[in-house]
């Protein structure tokens, strides 16, 4: 689903004698206030992550949800849900909140002693989930046949693809338990119609389906397997090769639907990497732009608040605002300068310096709007605004990086698959550096960063960063990249911990937690080691 630039007005922008929750630089509430603002940050993460959210209250259409004034409020020990139907404020109690397979939100809540759901879904609600529920449930007769047909006297024990939300299990996926023999496994399944993410996500799914039963004694040392269409298994086995024990405890099989036949795959052929890597440069190389007038007077339009980066085909410099792309400068014999949201226009005359200039005075207004807790239509995706924030000043993160040389959205290809690095940098020393950044919660994000991680590792032993104009000057350690892991500290998915725990350990993992508000600027609450190599 496409982030959107949605998000619910929070306590931080509400009068100082309102805040019943304070961040950092104060002493946290009672434990019961941390669990009410972590659910409220949880339903937020989830509402940004919709386009047009649209609020139903049980089960009838409202309106849209900007034009009910819907937020969320701590108070004491209790979250609060305001909303205004029909000219009537409301105020219920938050009970529970649920996020299923296709984005909708339901929040259960208390209104005068009764229980009510209120739901918000994207305005364009898929219209293809219904069938493809039921191409997931005919795909769970074909495993079950296929286990049936593949291991010797196997006996199903359970069997599901339903979705567990409270416990973060996908309807995405088949998920079963079965004895063969002496052996006990637990199976995770995607199908041929899912996309690459979906298959992709195999791997996180599993493990945390396999910790669900352990932590319930469905599952002593049961074997993970997991099963996937033959022909979209690349990353799959990248990823396996760098998980602790996958040797022992874990198990790949490719599926040809069509032959209706399982393939064991070697995961001792997991590590090599099919992978490209190409020329990026940041706005602190290409010195020479800065000497076109142009550029200067367009930076001069905001100074503190414009960036530069030269695109992808190294054709243009792109220009953002908090990540927010307005404008291009085309290189050649016949360099122009264009702006715009949508139509690009060609500056050309003082007229069109003035539409210029109302431009970035309209974006610069609407998202300083944005920060006051309403609504505004020119804000970049979440990530790519924090992003534009650590470009100013990496060292907000660790002090240990190096300002001079950091890489926005680096490709990296692995065979068919299209990966962007957040941010690679450097440390002082010479080290590699991979930021992975979330600013909601994601299951996959530790799974995401060993993907770069491995990439970047992959490059660098060969020798290819400065190759491709990457760090100039800077000699390069031979010693394993740092990933760090950036996101708002109550925003990590509640499965971190354990994902990341699965992680060969020799791979120097960084967690960062900044602060909630973070638009107004980058605070570091938490940076500790997950690994020993990362010390």
């Amino acid at each position: 689903m496409p982030a959107s630039s949605y998000k619910i007005h929070n306590a931080y922008h509400r009068p100082r004698q309102w805040r019943r929750i304070q961040e950092s630089g104060a002493r946290w509430c009672d434990a019961e206030r941390q669990e009410r603002l972590q659910l409220k940050t949880r339903i937020e993460g989830w509402i940004e992550q919709q386009t047009e959210p649209v609020l139903y209250r049980q089960g009838r259409r409202v309106d849209r949800l900007n034009q009910v004034r819907f937020r969320l409020d701590c108070h004491v020990k209790n979250l609060v849900l305001n909303c205004r139907i029909r000219g009537t404020n409301l105020r219920a109690r938050v009970l529970q909140a649920d996020q299923d397979d296709f984005g909708a939100v339901a929040v259960q809540a208390e209104l005068e002693g009764k229980k009510e759901i209120f739901e918000i879904r994207p305005t364009l609600d898929t219209l293809v989930s219904r069938p493809l529920l039921e191409t997931r449930a005919d795909f769970q007769r074909r495993v079950e046949s296929l286990i049936r047909r593949n291991f010797a006297a196997a006996q199903i024990l359970k069997s599901t693809v339903s979705s567990d939300l409270e416990h973060s299990l996908s309807g995405k996926y088949v998920r079963l338990q079965f004895r063969s023999g002496g052996s006990r496994w637990v199976a995770i399944a995607a199908g041929p119609e899912e996309n690459q993410a979906t298959i992709d996500g195999l791997l996180s799914n599993g493990l945390l389906w396999r910790c669900f039963l352990r932590q319930r004694g469905l599952a002593g040392q049961d074997t993970l397997l997991l099963l996937a269409p033959w022909d979209k298994l690349l990353v799959l086995k990248s990823r396996l090769a760098w998980i602790s024990g996958a040797s022992r405890n874990i198990r790949l099989m490719a599926m040809d639907s069509e032959k209706e036949a399982l393939t064991w795959v070697d995961l001792a052929d997991c590590g090599n990497l099919d992978t490209a890597l190409t020329r990026v440069q940041t706005f602190s190389d290409g010195k020479s732009v800065d000497d076109d007038e142009r550029v200067r007077r367009l930076l001069g339009l905001a100074p503190e608040q414009i960036t530069w980066s030269r695109s992808e085909n190294n054709k243009s410099a792109v220009f953002r605002i908090h990540g927010l792309e307005f404008a291009h400068f085309h290189f050649g014999r016949r360099s122009r300068l264009t702006f715009g949201l949508g139509k690009l226009t060609v500056v050309r005359t003082e007229t069109d310096w003035s539409y210029l200039k109302e431009t970035v005075e309209q974006i610069l207004a609407e998202q300083s709007t944005h920060l006051l807790g309403e609504k505004s239509r020119r804000l970049p995706q979440p990530e790519r605004w924090l992003e534009s924030l650590l470009l100013r000043d990496i060292r907000s993160i660790d002090a240990r990086l190096d300002p001079r040389f950091v890489y926005p959205q680096v490709p990296a290809f692995l065979g068919g698959d299209r990966g962007m690095i957040d941010i690679l940098s450097v440390t002082r020393e010479g080290r590699l550096v991979i930021l992975e950044l979330k600013v909601s919660e994601d299951i996959e994000l530790p799974i995401q960063g060993l993907d770069y991680w491995l990439r970047v590792r992959w490059h660098n032993t060969r020798n290819e960063f400065q190759a491709r104009g990457y760090f100039p000057g800077v000699t390069l350690s031979p010693l394993p990249p740092l990933l760090y892991f950036v996101c708002p500290q109550f925003r990590y998915h509640s499965s971190f911990p354990a994902l990341a725990g699965h992680l060969d350990s020799s791979i120097p993992m960084i967690q960062v937690g900044i602060n909630e508000n973070w638009r107004e600027g980058v605070c570091v609450l938490l940076r500790r080691p997950l690994t020993a190599a990362a010390g």
